[in-house]
């Protein structure tokens, strides 16, 4: 069995209001534009938003489109994705499968207290798959692939 290597990703802190905050990395597309993604880790897939329609293909098999399910019960309508290449850190990926979902009211919220655009959230079929340990006190994402 190949040894896994690891790799450190910087996490952007953002204080949204008084102690609410969410853990951003950044990305680079292969169009070499760079993206912020919440870590979300209580969101069982990773998606993306659908408005960035120029960064992904759809999934050649929609029936495997996923029902998903915010907070409080509420229904969102979601296809799937490939998003062909991806850098994260030193962590190249190719063919990403996500969901794809609306993150305009998440976008919003950010313009309200911050200047970042957010393109997704990585969920936790990403961080398990890659083993990820969140390092708070060092703001960094160890993963491990």
């Amino acid at each position: 069995m190949a040894k896994r290597r690891e790799i450190e990703i910087p996490l952007i802190l953002v204080e949204l209001e008084d102690d609410n905050y969410h853990i951003l990395i950044e990305t680079q597309f292969s169009d070499q534009e760079f993206g912020k993604w919440v870590i979300d880790t209580g969101a069982s897939k990773t998606v993306f938003d659908f408005n960035q329609d120029e960064k992904y293909t759809l999934s050649d098999n929609q029936l495997a489109d996923i029902e998903s399910t915010g907070i409080g019960n509420v229904k969102i309508e979601t296809k799937t994705g490939i998003i062909a290449n991806l850098k994260i850190g030193k962590l190249s990926v190719s063919e990403m499968h996500v969901g794809l979902i609306d993150l305009s009211h998440l976008n919003t919220l950010y313009k309200q207290y911050t200047n970042e655009q957010i393109f997704g959230l990585i969920g936790s079929d990403f961080l398990f798959r890659n083993k990820a340990v969140i390092d708070y006190k060092n703001l960094k994402l160890i993963l491990q692939y």
